[in-house]
């Protein structure tokens, strides 16, 4: 069958969902051609075209974001609140327009509100949770007449009620098809400076309230070996003439032996790429790691640290103290590595004072890449523990507020003090805010 997968994303990142996804539709003995939205200069004509020459018989829409906050200096506080749902809407109104192929939903942004994202495109299929067995199965299921309703994550509309089967993770990562990168021109990428990007797990052992990968992903880590990860990386080189790669992994090294092991095999192997992560967990991260991590090519690490507040890291159960938050900032500064650091503030418990706490341990170290700073925590989905805890509050007084963008702000912080932290935060030298809002008219 011909497939085309349109990835809808319109913020500057790497069509990673799609790309394994076309991978294992390709492999699978299907021809796979991937649109992406986001380089677009005439969406209708070009996506009407693709349509009328491809002539696809399945055509699957990965959705990232349902919503985003970006930066704008002429943003109220800074941020600018878009709602990205009527530019996928844009999208599956062409297709239906130009051919009666189903469309099958898909990706991150559609996972955690299948049922909205039907009904709000009026559509019938859509695949949760990991795609690369599960869309070619339902792919062949189509095709011979089977039970596409049975297919592991299907959700999906029937006889006017909303049915959905539980996903199921991939166990073998290393035997699936690489990452298909050579089908994408990677020139527009590299002109705004996006890196293409692979993981080398599933899985999260953690229990971070405000994230819901532990309890989508599994708790159990399901690891690539480095080996593969290498094979991915160079296959990158080869596909889009990047000579770097991001791995796109919740906390890197979690496990520490799984990511030490990945750099001691690009560094034997001479891998021939350079590798960064935007996610490394502050435990373990010592002098010999750094060392390890900046001899097998690394060019760019991004400190999670959140908070740096005792109060907040048992509130939001980060896993780690603030002397491991420390050990971590003094040995990345002894070493080599443009580091960064990303802050989150706004979480249960929040307030003055240990946004205060944060920051004082912040600032005793010089971040070469500076700091990242999120002001409101995404509500998304029953699986993050802060959505009870928006519910009774009085927060979050709707389910179907979460497909609208709902957002978690502490009420220990007094709405005066809210007006002016962006503002003093952004004085700081190296700093960057974004504050998530509900929408572009809510205002303080």
């Amino acid at each position: 069958m011909k497939v085309l997968l349109i990835s809808s994303n319109s913020l500057p990142a790497a069509p990673t969902g799609p790309v394994y996804v076309a991978g294992a539709v390709r492999e699978a003995g299907h021809e796979v051609q991937i649109y992406e939205r986001l380089f677009a200069s005439d969406l209708e004509r070009e996506l009407t075209t693709l349509l009328e020459n491809f002539q696809p018989d399945v055509i699957g829409v990965s959705i990232r974001l349902v919503f985003d906050d970006e930066l704008g200096v002429d943003a109220p506080l800074g941020t600018r609140h878009t709602d990205l749902r009527p530019q996928v809407k844009e999208i599956t109104e062409i297709v239906r327009h130009n051919t009666d192929a189903p469309i099958v939903l898909g990706g991150p942004g559609f996972n955690y509100y299948a049922q909205d994202w039907l009904e709000y495109l009026d559509l019938d299929y859509g695949i949760r949770g990991e795609g690369e067995e599960a869309f070619p199965l339902f792919i062949k299921s189509l095709a011979e007449g089977g039970d596409i309703y049975s297919v592991p994550g299907c959700a999906c509309r029937k006889g006017g009620s909303y049915h959905s089967v539980s996903p199921c993770p991939v166990q073998d990562l290393d035997n699936q098809a690489l990452p298909a990168y050579d089908l994408v021109d990677w020139q527009p990428y590299a002109g705004t400076k996006i890196t293409p990007a692979i993981f080398t797990k599933r899985g999260c052992a953690f229990s971070c309230t405000y994230c819901p990968y532990s309890k989508l992903e599994g708790k159990r880590y399901r690891l690539k070996s480095p080996q593969r990860v290498i094979a991915e990386g160079r296959h990158i080189v080869q596909s889009t003439g990047s000579h770097k790669v991001m791995f796109c992994d919740n906390n890197f090294n979690a496990p520490r032996q799984h990511a030490e092991a990945i750099c001691k095999a690009l560094l034997a192997e001479k891998a021939g790429f350079q590798w960064g992560t935007g996610d490394l967990r502050p435990v373990g991260v010592t002098d010999d790691f750094c060392r390890l991590m900046e001899e097998s090519g690394s060019f760019y690490v991004n400190l999670a640290i959140e908070t740096a507040s005792a109060v907040m890291l048992k509130s939001m159960k980060r896993g780690y103290t603030v002397q491991q938050v420390r050990n971590s900032l003094e040995a990345l500064s002894r070493s080599k590595l443009p580091f960064a650091v990303s802050l989150m503030l706004g979480a249960p418990g929040e307030t003055p004072e240990t946004i205060a706490e944060t920051l004082s341990v912040v600032d005793d170290y010089h971040i070469p890449n500076g700091v990242w700073v999120t002001i409101g925590v995404y509500l998304w989905t029953d699986y993050q523990d802060i959505v009870a805890e928006a519910r009774r509050t009085g927060i979050l007084k709707d389910d179907k507020q979460l497909f609208s963008g709902a957002i978690y702000l502490s009420p220990g912080l007094p709405r005066s003090y809210l007006q002016e932290l962006p503002a003093t935060l952004r004085a700081r030298s190296g700093y960057f805010v974004q504050f998530n809002k509900p929408s572009e008219s809510w205002t303080l």
